[in-house]
């Protein structure tokens, strides 16, 4: 390549070549390696796809219609042409899945690890083929009932995530896309069921996952609980929603070791909010506060409590 008449006589400065090379990131002159001017961008480049490939929908498709198989007839082969043609073909529902997590997540640790989990339970058990009824899907479109399905098991996929400490924004998924509790309950116990035996929990203790996921959920209420309180009131709260627990014989204490009380059959989830709610009742907390909580994290399956709790507190 000869160097540009514009920088100068185009002649090397060092040697005098006319001639250059591309580098790494200059052009080099040809004779003596000397470095010259800046390589220009490639306009043709296209930044790829940055999403972790677990979050991309993948190339297969599920099609529809009848097909129309190889002929020499010419007629024949025709119509088999504009048949393919015109087919109409759908992503596959795991796709569907994953682009919802997507659109309400966006691409985050938490999207990425809930997709690889739901992913890992397809391979086993191919969601779309479950076509168990759900509560929610009354009156809806078909359209909409296989988005409403693929918003349960993408909720219940963080569900499990967070069980598992891994902070997310699971309830406040479902609740904004209004999944009822039964068909979110029913999701996740059919990912547990089909969940791989390597994962990580199924080889803890129960007492030792429960303490786990307490311990988790606690320390996710006192983050909430700060937008609200003084520190100190925090502390205030948290200790007592811990004794409230260890008093039902949940896993908190120095052994570990796990009694049955009322709590027993209660989701970690739901079993840590409501002891801490209760705790604010015994501190003479004002009911807007434990409301207002709710309203910020909102636990699935606690409406109920959450309806005929007020007579805890003091009006």
């Amino acid at each position: 390549m000869e160097m540009n008449s514009k920088e100068g006589d185009g002649k090397c400065k060092e040697c005098g070549s006319t001639k250059k090379v591309e580098g790494l990131t200059h052009y080099e002159c040809d004779g003596c390696g000397g470095e010259l001017e800046r390589l220009e961008p490639d306009p043709g480049f296209v930044i790829g796809d940055t999403k972790p490939m677990v979050l991309r929908q993948s190339n297969d498709r599920n099609s529809l219609g009848s097909r129309i198989d190889l002929s020499s007839d010419k007629v024949a082969a025709r119509l088999r042409k504009v048949h393919i043609m015109t087919s109409s073909k759908k992503p596959l529902f795991i796709d569907l899945v994953i682009l919802e997590l997507v659109d309400k997540c966006g691409v985050s640790k938490a999207s990425e690890g809930a997709a690889t989990l739901l992913i890992e339970v397809d391979s086993e058990e191919k969601l779309g083929r479950i076509r168990k009824k759900r509560h929610g899907t009354k009156s809806m479109g078909e359209e909409e009932s296989r988005d409403y399905r693929a918003r349960a098991f993408a909720a219940a996929a963080l569900h499990i995530l967070n069980s598992n400490g891994q902070s997310n924004t699971a309830p406040q998924v479902a609740r904004d896309w209004g999944l009822v509790y039964l068909d979110l309950a029913s999701a996740i116990r059919i990912l547990r069921n089909n969940m791989g035996g390597g994962n990580d929990t199924l080889r803890e203790k129960p007492s030792v996952l429960r303490s786990r996921q307490l311990r988790h959920e606690i320390s996710r209420l006192r983050n909430f609980l700060q937008e609200q309180f003084k520190m100190d009131e925090v502390i205030q709260i948290i200790e007592v929603a811990t004794k409230i627990l260890m008093d039902e014989g949940e896993p908190l204490g120095p052994n570990q070791e796990w009694l049955t009380g009322r709590f027993c059959n209660v989701p970690s989830t739901r079993t840590a909010f409501e002891a801490a709610i209760t705790a604010m009742a015994e501190l003479r907390m004002p009911l807007r506060s434990a409301r207002r909580l709710y309203e910020r994290l909102p636990i699935t399956g606690m409406s109920y409590f959450m309806e005929r709790c007020s007579g805890l507190f003091v009006c």
